[in-house]
């Protein structure tokens, strides 16, 4: 896999320099950037050649990109912290209640047998016994 990586990326870079090579004239003349909006007069930049603009834009996306996932990670590692910190708090619970002694006043005690009828399960072992 990391060799198609490599052969793609290769083939890519190739491409690249291939398209600025033919196209280098263009690369380098000037572009003025304009901005027209109703009713505000027309906004208009110095010249700018067309590679520093193409550059600006592809770092300008890059720091988005970069500040967009940053903050993404910085909300997901303040989530891992909280749910750390109640993991925390609740193994110390579980330890604490595993080191609890168990007394009779502890245990619950099952109900009484009831006897006199010939519907419970003791009188109907008398009346088979005797």
């Amino acid at each position: 896999m990391k060799a198609v990586k490599w052969v793609v990326l290769l083939l890519l870079m190739v491409l690249l320099i291939v398209f600025l090579f033919q196209n280098y004239e263009e690369f380098l003349s000037a572009t003025t950037l304009e901005i027209r909006l109703p009713l505000l007069p027309p906004l208009a930049s110095k010249p700018i050649p067309l590679y520093a603009l193409i550059l600006g834009s592809v770092f300008g996306g890059g720091l988005m990109t970069a500040l967009y996932l940053g903050l993404g990670n910085f909300r997901l590692r303040r989530d891992l912290r909280s749910v750390q910190r109640q993991n925390d708090s609740l193994q110390e619970e579980l330890k604490s209640l595993r080191n609890l002694p168990i007394t009779e006043a502890d245990v619950p005690t099952s109900q009484p047998v009831e006897k006199g009828g010939n519907d419970s399960v003791g009188g109907a072992e008398e009346a088979n016994s005797g």
